[in-house]
């Protein structure tokens, strides 16, 4: 294995598959050896693309990526540093295999959009009396931060991605409910920045509200229009990214 030291990260040298790929699964391999570990400053790009073999294009771009699911944090004249991960860590096979996909923005969007219908449906036909109650509970904690006008991204996101956790405990399905839980860690990073460019949580809570009251009418017709209002704004959001 052709490799090479830098602080003592044995970064590999890029010698055959894509060069985004390749300083991604660098990433990977490194972070679930912890050879590199949360807090860690990093390399500059110059420095990384030396060491890896790769251009500087590539290096941005995949930074790009791992900043966008929260694995670097970029600070402004500090350098890059490696986050703290989540309680759902973002070194887990899985969600690093979906980082590591070369996939088209419309990929990405198909996929949320193809789960969460699914979801919503198994809840209209599934849930328990306990269970809409419970939604309703986890939606008024956004509600209430919206009256109070929290503007912090990250508290918003949180409650926001509960009210979803929610949802798949109510389509009594363990296992969309477990996919849907992956999905939502997958895409907390982007939920996130939605808040930020918002601010005020109003737009959010107002397609949450659509699509809880169609829940409890059990009504799919109306949840659908509801849904798909959500995800179009999600998805100008995300392709604006």
């Amino acid at each position: 294995m052709n490799t090479s030291r830098e602080k003592g990260y044995p970064f590999q040298v890029h010698q055959r598959e894509s060069a985004v790929e390749f300083v991604i699964k660098n990433f990977k391999d490194l972070l679930a050896t912890k050879q590199l570990k949360p807090g860690d400053r990093l390399p500059s790009e110059h420095s990384l693309a030396q060491i890896m073999g790769v251009s500087r294009g590539s290096i941005r771009e995949a930074m790009k990526i791992l900043r966008a699911f929260g694995v670097i944090d970029v600070k402004q004249g500090n350098g890059t540093y490696i986050t703290k991960p989540s309680a759902k860590s973002w070194f887990e096979p899985l969600l690093f295999e979906l980082i590591c996909t070369e996939a088209s923005d419309r990929e990405f969007m198909e996929l949320r959009e193809t789960v969460e219908t699914g979801v919503v449906k198994l809840v209209i036909r599934n849930a328990s009396e306990k269970d809409l109650e419970e939604l309703v509970l986890v939606h008024n904690k956004l509600e209430e931060a919206v009256r109070r006008k929290v503007t912090d991204p990250s508290e918003l996101a949180t409650l926001d991605i509960e009210f979803h956790l929610a949802l798949g405990k109510a389509t009594k399905n363990a296992l969309l409910e477990r996919i849907y839980r992956f999905i939502l860690d997958f895409f907390a990073p982007t939920i996130e920045r939605t808040y930020e460019r918002e601010k005020t949580g109003q737009n959010a809570l107002r397609l949450h509200r659509n699509i809880l009251a169609s829940i409890l009418e059990r009504n799919w017709e109306k949840a659908l229009v509801a849904l798909r209002e959500s995800i179009e704004e999600w998805k100008r959001l995300f392709v604006e990214e």
